[in-house]
C-alpha cells in the first residue's frame, strides 16, 4: 500500500452504549448496518462500524473503503487456504485408508484424523462462511442471492460430515466446504480489488490537492491541513505550489496552470479579482487568495462529487444484467433440488449431495452483475482522464448507438477566440456601453468583442439591469439608463429597427468573405456593426473524417449565412449543412433526424445553443472547463478540442463491446456448466473453481476496455 494512502495509527475508543435513532453506514466499509453499530471514537470523534472485523482492519491498516475491503478478503483468504490446505492434505490420507480396511491401527488413525480434519475445518467456516451466512439471512429473511448458493453449498458439506465425524460414518467432506469458501474468498478479493482500481482516478484527484496550506489569521501566517481552510481565510501561495481552494486573488500576478480542469496546456495569467481553482499550479505567481465558497463546492471536490453521482447511475443494460440475475438465482436452486432428487433415486444420499453442491456453485450470476457495472465505472473513468464528463452510465450506453451527430458552427465547427477584423459605430460611447453588456454573455463572439475593447480601452465600470439572452439572436439590457441590443439582422428586424444602408453594405461584405457580421443598437435605431473573422478548427477535417469511418451521418446546424455554410461543404465535405437557422429550426431538424429512429447527438457550446442540446438524444458541450452544471449537456468535454467527440463514441462503442462479451459468456459458461453438474459429470471443488474461474475471466475483460 503505498505511503500516502495511509492514515496515521488511530486512537481508538469504545462506545457501545450510545443510542442510535437512524440508518448509518459502516465508518471501514461503508456498507448500510442493518443492526446496531458498534461505536468507536476515532481520532476524538465516535464512528459507527458494522462489525468488530471492519474496526481491526481499519485499525491494523488505516485504510478505508474498497480497498480496505480487498486487503481484508486477501487477509482472510491466506488465512483460510492456510486450513484448508492443511485439511485437504489430511483429507487425502483419510480416503487412502480404504486400501488397508481390516487393520484396525490405520483404521483407528482415521478416525482420530477425522477429529483432527473437523478442528482445522471449522475456523474456517467460521471466519470465511459466517460473514457470508450473515449476507444470505440478513433482516429475517432468505436472500436470494450468491451468497446464498455458497451457504448451501458449503454448509450442507460441512455439516454432514461434522455428523458422519461423530456417526462414524464415511462422508466426508470438510475439504469440499472449505475449499469452496476459500475460492470463493479469492473471487471475491479480485472483484473488490478491480472495483478499487476502478475507483482510482477519483483518489488520484484527491492527491492533486496539496494536503497543507498556509493561510494569514490576525496577521500571522500558519499552516494548517486543507481540512481546516475555511470561508473567508486568506492563503498564501507561492510559485511552482498548488492552490489549495479556491478563491478570488487579492494581492499578486503570474500565469497558472489549470490544464487539469480545462485540458489547456497553455498557461492562464491570473491578476486581482480572477479566480483560482483547487489543484490548479501557480507556475511563476506569488498569490494571496481570499476563500470564497465551502470546501464542498470547490471545483475538484465537485469534480469527485460528479463521478461518484455517475457512478451510481445505472445503464438499462446494467438493469437487465439484474433482472436475470434475480430470476437467475430461484431457477437455479430449483435445479439442484431437482437434480438432487433425481440423483437420490439413482445412487442415493451421497452422490445427490455432490450434485446438488455442483449445480449451486458452478451456476455464476456474477458474471452477469459484475461484467455490465465495472466495464461501465472503468469507462467512466477512462472518459474523465480524457477530460470528457460523461454524466451516467445510461448516457455512455445511449452514446454508442449515435447514428447521427449535429455541430453547431460559432466556437465548435470554428475556433472560439474570434477577431474582430472591423468595427463601425456612431460614436465610442455606444462601444463602452456594447462591452459593458457583452461582459455578461457567455458566448465567444462576446469574449472576442470585450477582448477587443480591453486592447483599446474601452472598458468602464457601468450598471447593466435586465439582462437578457435571446437563443439565436442576440442580448439585450439597460446599461447606464439605457437599452443595448446586440445580435444579428433577424433580431434587429424582431424588435422592428431598420438597419442603415451604409451597414447593410457592409453587412454584405462581410458575408461573402466568411465573416460574422453583429448590429449594435439602442431604442433610437441601429447604432453600429461589428465583423469577426472566423477560422474552421484544424482538427475538424479529421474529426469529420473519423465520424465517417464509424457510419455517423455529420451535419451542421448554424444561424449563419449561406456564405461560410459553402466553405464548410468544400473545406470539411459536409453535405449536410443548414444555415441562416433559428433556434427553433434547430429543434426541428433534430427532431426530424430523431424520427427516422436514429440516435442524434448534438455538439455546440451549451449556453447559446442550449435548447438544442436538451432536445437530442445526447447532448455534448464544448470547452466547459470549470463549468460543470450546464444541465443542458448529458456530456460535458473540459477542453474546445473537437476530437474529444469521436473518441468518446469510440470509447462508448468499446465497452458495449465488453459488456455483451461478458454477457455472452456468462450464458455459454453457465448452460455448458450447469448441464455438466446435473449429469453429475463435477465435482463441487471444480465447480467452485470454474465459478471463480468465470468471474475472472469477466473481470479480465472488463479491464481491455483501458485499452481502447
Amino acid at each position: 500500500m503505498a505511503k500516502e494512502n495511509k492514515i496515521p495509527k488511530p486512537t481508538i475508543e469504545c462506545d457501545c452504549t450510545k443510542p442510535i435513532h437512524e440508518a448509518v453506514e459502516c465508518y471501514q466499509c461503508g456498507i448500510p448496518i442493518t443492526g446496531k453499530p458498534l461505536r468507536y471514537k476515532v481520532d476524538g470523534q465516535y464512528q459507527d462500524f458494522c462489525c468488530f472485523g471492519c474496526y481491526l482492519i481499519y485499525k491494523t491498516t488505516g485504510v478505508r473503503g474498497e480497498e480496505s475491503t480487498a486487503v481484508a478478503f486477501l487477509g482472510k483468504f491466506g488465512f483460510g487456504y492456510f486450513f484448508a490446505m492443511l485439511v485437504f492434505m489430511l483429507s487425502t490420507y483419510m480416503y487412502g485408508a480404504h486400501l488397508t480396511p481390516d487393520d484396525p491401527e490405520a483404521q483407528a488413525f482415521v478416525g482420530f484424523i477425522k477429529y483432527i480434519i473437523l478442528i482445522l475445518a471449522t475456523p474456517v467456516m467460521l471466519l470465511l462462511g459466517v460473514p457470508i451466512l450473515r449476507n444470505a439471512f440478513s433482516g429475517g429473511k432468505i436472500n436470494l442471492n450468491t451468497d446464498t448458493l455458497i451457504v448451501l453449498g458449503s454448509f450442507s458439506a460441512y455439516f454432514l460430515s461434522v455428523y458422519s465425524v461423530f456417526t462414524n460414518k464415511p462422508s466426508v467432506y470438510f475439504e469440499t466446504a472449505t475449499m469452496i469458501l476459500v475460492l470463493m474468498t479469492f473471487g471475491r478479493y479480485i472483484e473488490t480489488s478491480s472495483r478499487a482500481k476502478a475507483s482510482n482516478f477519483m483518489k488520484e484527484l484527491l492527491k492533486l490537492s496539496p494536503e497543507k496550506a498556509v493561510v494569514i489569521r490576525d496577521g500571522k501566517e500558519i499552516e494548517i491541513s486543507r481540512d481546516e481552510i475555511k470561508v473567508g481565510d486568506v492563503v498564501k501561495v507561492i510559485p511552482g505550489e498548488k492552490i489549495p481552494a479556491d478563491g478570488v486573488v487579492i494581492e499578486g500576478q503570474g500565469h497558472v496552470d489549470e490544464s487539469l480542469l480545462t485540458g489547456e496546456s497553455k498557461p492562464v495569467l491570473k491578476k486581482v479579482g480572477d479566480e483560482l481553482y483547487t489543484g490548479t499550479t501557480s507556475i511563476d505567481g506569488a498569490f494571496k487568495l481570499k476563500v470564497n465558497k465551502p470546501a464542498e463546492d470547490w471545483t475538484l471536490n465537485r469534480f469527485i462529487q460528479i463521478m461518484k453521482e455517475i457512478r451510481a447511475t445505472k445503464a438499462p443494460i446494467n438493469r437487465v444484467a439484474d433482472t436475470i440475475a434475480y430470476y437467475f438465482l430461484p431457477v437455479i436452486v430449483t435445479i439442484a433440488f431437482a437434480a438432487g432428487i433425481y440423483w437420490f433415486l439413482e445412487e442415493g444420499f451421497e452422490k445427490a449431495l455432490i450434485v446438488f453442491m455442483s449445480v449451486l456453485l458452478i451456476s455464476c450470476p456474477c458474471a452477469f452483475s459484475i461484467g455490465a457495472p465495472l466495464a461501465l465505472w472503468i469507462g467512466l473513468s477512462e472518459a474523465m482522464r480524457e477530460g470528457i464528463i460523461i454524466k451516467g452510465a445510461d448516457i455512455l450506453e445511449k452514446l454508442s448507438t449515435v447514428k447521427t451527430v449535429f455541430f453547431d458552427k460559432t466556437g465548435t465547427i470554428t475556433d472560439r477566440n474570434m477577431v474582430v477584423s472591423y468595427v463601425k459605430a456612431i460614436d465610442e460611447e455606444i462601444l463602452k456601453k456594447a462591452c459593458c453588456l457583452e461582459r455578461n454573455s457567455e458566448h465567444p463572439l462576446a469574449k472576442s468583442f470585450v477582448s477587443y475593447c480591453a486592447q483599446r480601452g474601452f472598458i468602464e465600470d457601468c450598471k447593466i439591469d435586465d439582462f437578457r439572452v435571446h437563443f439565436g439572436y442576440g442580448i439585450e439590457g439597460v446599461v447606464n439608463g439605457e437599452r443595448v441590443y446586440i445580435g444579428s439582422r433577424s433580431y434587429m428586424e424582431k424588435i422592428g429597427l431598420e438597419i442603415p444602408e451604409e451597414l447593410k453594405q457592409q453587412e454584405k461584405k462581410a458575408e461573402e468573405n466568411g465573416e460574422i457580421p453583429v448590429f449594435i443598437a439602442t431604442e433610437n435605431g441601429v447604432a453600429g456593426i461589428v465583423v469577426f473573422t472566423q477560422s474552421i478548427r484544424k482538427e475538424a477535417p479529421k474529426v469529420v473524417e473519423v465520424l465517417k469511418k464509424l457510419k455517423i451521418k455529420v451535419g451542421v446546424l448554424t444561424g449563419d449565412t449561406p456564405y461560410f455554410a459553402k466553405i464548410l461543404k468544400q473545406k470539411l465535405g459536409i453535405t449536410d449543412v443548414r444555415a441562416g437557422l433559428l433556434p427553433h429550426d434547430k429543434l426541428k431538424a433534430i427532431e426530424e433526424e430523431k424520427s427516422k429512429g436514429r440516435t442524434v447527438a448534438m455538439v455546440g457550446d451549451g449556453i447559446n445553443d442550449a435548447p438544442a442540446l436538451a432536445q437530442a438524444d445526447i447532448g455534448i458541450a464544448m470547452g466547459c472547463g470549470t463549468d460543470l452544471t450546464r444541465e443542458s449537456a448529458n456530456i460535458s468535454l473540459l477542453s474546445d478540442d473537437l476530437r474529444k467527440v469521436p473518441l468518446s463514441i469510440l470509447l462508448a462503442k468499446k465497452v458495449k463491446k465488453v459488456i455483451y462479451t461478458n454477457m455472452f459468456w456468462a450464458f455459454v459458461y453457465n448452460v455448458i456448466g450447469i448441464g455438466l453438474a446435473v449429469m453429475g459429470k463435477l465435482s463441487p471443488i471444480f465447480a467452485a473453481m470454474a465459478m471463480v474461474l468465470s468471474s475472472a475471466f469477466v473481470i479480465a475483460n472488463s479491464v481491455r476496455v483501458k485499452n481502447w
